[in-house]
């Protein structure tokens, strides 16, 4: 997901990066306490592995980093990337040219409410899963086994064991391209598979910074045997322990998932260089270790021709590509 992954694409101005934006940006960074490495690799930070490396990364540690960051960027009409869990993201092996914003030091600031919970968005999905379970709070018993951030799984609209994001988000504060805080209701936001759309009056440059969650009170130890059963239905049916991205493919239609598609196409197991397609989920393809882009790449093509000649079914990627 999103985002992660959730991660989003910032690249909307018209300036370039260079040697002295970036140095000047590492001094902002400094004044707002940021750890900031060059020339950092991105595989490092993806959960796939792959991907070449950012001029600068930058790790903001509160949302008034982020909103000093983004205003100082837009003044000067440079793009910037966002990156969460890096868990719906293939990277290429050139890297990309601008700056990225690590969002996975946001992690404080969560509040847990009788019904609500307010999330940073640096938070881990499974961290929030289980503190609400320790809470006696449901509503997120259905991400059991989602990868990633609070903020990649708000972004992409993140779901599995049939709920998704936009079925208990309440609101969520994010800080525009200008640097300004604002704060938007489950209403004013435009939900889709794998999706979500800010107002055109945001646009795409916005950065999340924490999401508020709708829960009910229920028994923690029902919550706990809930996720248990999911946990053990996971591990029975993905590939649990190696480098992957999650699901590749969106399901095409309720009739259709990409897994069951890709499986009659006989695709399960098949490999480019150190890329596979799982033995056990067709929709999840591996890095056996040392796999490229190029590898992925190539083999997510492969499986897209398999499955469209011997089904007439196109199958599209769900996972950002930088």
């Amino acid at each position: 997901m999103l985002m992660n992954a959730h991660a989003r694409d910032k690249a909307c101005f018209g300036a370039s990066w260079n040697l002295a934006t970036v140095a000047e940006l590492e001094v902002i960074c400094a004044t707002e306490s940021c750890e900031t490495v060059r020339d950092e690799v991105l595989g490092r930070h993806t959960s796939m592995g792959v991907g070449g490396s950012t001029p600068l990364m930058v790790w903001p540690s509160h949302p008034e980093a982020v909103a000093k960051v983004l205003e100082w960027c837009a003044d000067r009409g440079l793009a910037w990337r966002t990156l969460g869990g890096g868990s719906n993201i293939l990277v290429s092996d050139a890297g990309v040219i601008e700056p990225v914003i690590n969002l996975t030091n946001l992690v404080d600031g969560a509040n847990f409410q009788a019904t609500t919970a307010k999330l940073p968005s640096g938070m881990l999905t499974a961290q929030a899963l289980r503190t609400t379970i320790r809470s006696g709070l449901a509503g997120l018993v259905w991400s059991t086994g989602l990868p990633g951030t609070i903020g990649g799984a708000v972004a992409g609209n993140a779901g599995c064991w049939g709920g998704q994001m936009a079925d208990v988000v309440a609101s969520i504060d994010l800080i525009d391209a200008n640097g300004k805080w604002q704060t938007l209701e489950n209403k004013e936001l435009t939900w889709s598979y794998r999706r979500l759309q800010l107002p055109a009056t945001i646009g795409p440059s916005a950065v999340i910074v924490s999401a508020t969650v709708n829960l009910r009170p229920e028994d923690s130890s029902e919550l706990t045997g809930r996720s248990y059963k999911l946990q053990q239905l996971k591990r029975a049916d993905q590939p649990v322990g190696v480098r992957n991205s999650g699901c590749i493919f969106k399901n095409p239609n309720p009739n259709h998932s990409a897994g069951w598609l890709i499986e009659q196409a006989a695709c399960k197991g098949i490999g480019i260089g150190k890329a596979q397609v799982s033995t056990l989920h067709g929709n999840f393809l591996i890095n056996r270790g040392g796999a490229t882009f190029a590898d992925i790449e190539k083999l997510i093509t492969r499986v897209q021709t398999a499955v469209q000649e011997q089904s007439g079914i196109a199958l599209e990627e769900e996972i950002c590509r930088w």
